[in-house]
């Protein structure tokens, strides 16, 4: 269920919340958004946290990331990485 017209402040208040989320666990949070995200979603929300939470954060989000989607329809793709690899990624580019 996509809404038919989506709110950018709508959709800026849930990746807030998102990125909110994993703060509760840990304040060392990079946040990387895309909107459009790719594949027809509304966004695309990548979060670096430290390796030792990726699992935990990761499943936290997912779960919110999925009930925003079936309350609302926005749909988020979101995920979780160590933040060891972003570090990766930078050292590579």
């Amino acid at each position: 269920m996509k809404p038919k017209r989506i709110s950018k402040r709508q959709l800026q208040k849930y990746i807030d919340e998102l990125i909110a989320l994993a703060k509760t666990v840990t304040p060392d949070v990079e946040a990387v958004i895309e909107i459009p995200g790719a594949e027809e979603l509304h966004a695309w929300l990548r979060i670096y946290v430290p390796d030792e939470l990726e699992e935990q954060i990761g499943d936290l989000i997912s779960q919110r990331a999925h009930d925003i989607f079936i309350e609302t329809g926005y749909d988020i793709g979101a995920i979780v990485y160590e933040k060891s690899q972003s570090q990766e990624v930078t050292a590579t580019c």
